[in-house]
């Protein structure tokens, strides 16, 4: 480690992680418990800092703007780094994308719920019931632009169905909404529903994954019951605001190597939905970069989310 990077390790500032959605879904459950790590690592104080709205924008453009000192982190989903620059086309979106990749930490798989107690038990259903009931059919999501809510458009073209998307500020208020029966239908990451599926008061219908989820290994993809086009990786990095060195981001990224080798860090991420999914800061660059053209293609070419 170099004389600068270890003066940031040194520092006594804390260290804060942004996250763009609110407390209790799954990114501020990841970003908590990997935050509880990475104080170890670098023996300073970390903590998370939710700034919510705009499906991520307001996180992703604050960090963008900030000082590129390491002691501001972005933890992002695609719905940061992708969706949203090219769903708004703004000025900050450029300075997101200009944003330094540290490392991939983990992914996650979209799945879609509905209440323990709906007529609506499979996805052959979904259809049904949007003709029988004459406001069609609603779905909650983590906000305009989340992956969640691209998961659910993709979903009723794919079905050949018109969803009424319902936008909220995070997982946990979307699937509030759902328990309060709302809204008929949710896309989330597993960590804020897991506990509902274990209750059987939500049922999940499939995954938008290219595989099924280790801890619920019951649940099929949209994939295996003949859907094309519903798979996505919602993946979960770090980033280093714009201006950031490429020396920072390399040790930042030796640390959260460190920091996913804990068993007690693993084993808390499969607990809630989570898998490990690493790349180091020169792997991230390259996955980003295929990442972005698929999302750039799929949102253009079918008017996604405009």
């Amino acid at each position: 480690m170099s004389a600068a990077c270890a003066d940031k390790a040194a520092s006594r500032q804390p260290v804060k992680i942004v996250v763009g959605f609110e407390a209790g879904g799954a990114m501020d459950t990841l970003a908590r418990a990997f935050a509880t790590q990475l104080s170890v690592r670098l023996q300073r104080s970390v903590y998370v800092e939710n700034r919510v709205g705009a499906g991520g924008a307001i996180a992703a453009n604050y960090v963008a703007k900030s000082r590129p000192d390491g002691n501001t982190l972005l933890l992002a989903s695609p719905a940061e780094i992708f969706i949203n620059p090219i769903y708004t086309r703004s000025q900050e979106s450029g300075e997101v994308a200009d944003m330094v990749p540290v490392a991939k930490i983990s992914s996650a798989p979209i799945v879609l719920a509905t209440r323990g107690d709906s007529a609506i038990h499979q996805l052959s259903d979904i259809a049904a019931a949007a003709q029988k009931n004459a406001r069609g059919l609603s779905f909650a999501s983590s906000g305009i632009g989340s992956l969640q809510h691209l998961v659910g458009e993709s979903l009723g073209k794919a079905l050949g169905v018109e969803l009424l998307h319902v936008p909220y500020g995070g997982a946990a208020s979307a699937t509030a909404s759902l328990m309060s029966n709302q809204v008929d239908l949710l896309f989330a990451g597993l960590a804020p529903i897991a506990p509902h599926l274990q209750s059987q008061k939500m049922h999940a219908l499939g995954i938008a994954s290219a595989h099924r989820s280790k801890r619920f290994s019951d649940i099929p993809t949209f994939q295996e019951k003949g859907l094309q086009g519903v798979s996505f990786e919602y993946w979960q990095g770090i980033f280093l605001p714009k201006g950031a060195s490429s020396e920072l981001a390399l040790f930042l990224s030796a640390e959260i190597n460190n920091v996913i080798k804990e068993t007690g860090f693993v084993d808390q991420l499969e607990n809630t939905g989570f898998e490990v999914a690493y790349k180091d800061h020169k792997q991230f660059k390259p996955f980003l970069q295929a990442e972005g053209q698929i999302y750039r293609s799929l949102i253009k070419r079918d008017s996604f989310l405009y």
